[in-house]
């Protein structure tokens, strides 16, 4: 299980970090997946991002990515971000910092 120090710092990169898509870079986004994958291992709530994280992984890793799929893995995982944060279980705290993750997304995913 990933620590509380890491789970704090992804929240910041991903909600405030993400930019422009000119600033960012494939290997950038592999290594942020990496620590969300660190994160969510485990957690049965979070299978479905887990399987789309890692085929957005093995899309930015290929030499010439398709970005509509990127693009459709972005928003997949972004709603699929929203609605854990709606569970019932989500401490309301965590909860807007899971929801600011899923906007960053959308908002990358159509710059795309």
């Amino acid at each position: 299980m990933a620590s509380h120090a890491l789970d704090q710092r992804l929240f910041e990169q991903t909600a405030n970090g993400l930019g422009s898509v000119d600033a960012a870079s494939p290997t950038d986004g592999v290594k942020l997946i990496d620590g969300w994958l660190k994160v969510i291992d485990g957690n049965p709530s979070a299978e479905i991002i887990e399987g789309r994280l890692r085929e957005l992984r093995g899309q930015l890793q290929l030499a010439q990515p398709d970005t509509d799929r990127i693009k459709d893995l972005l928003m997949i995982i972004a709603d699929h971000t929203s609605q854990v944060a709606q569970g019932r279980n989500i401490q309301e705290q965590t909860a807007g910092k899971l929801e600011d993750v899923a906007t960053s997304l959308r908002l990358f995913a159509d710059q795309l």
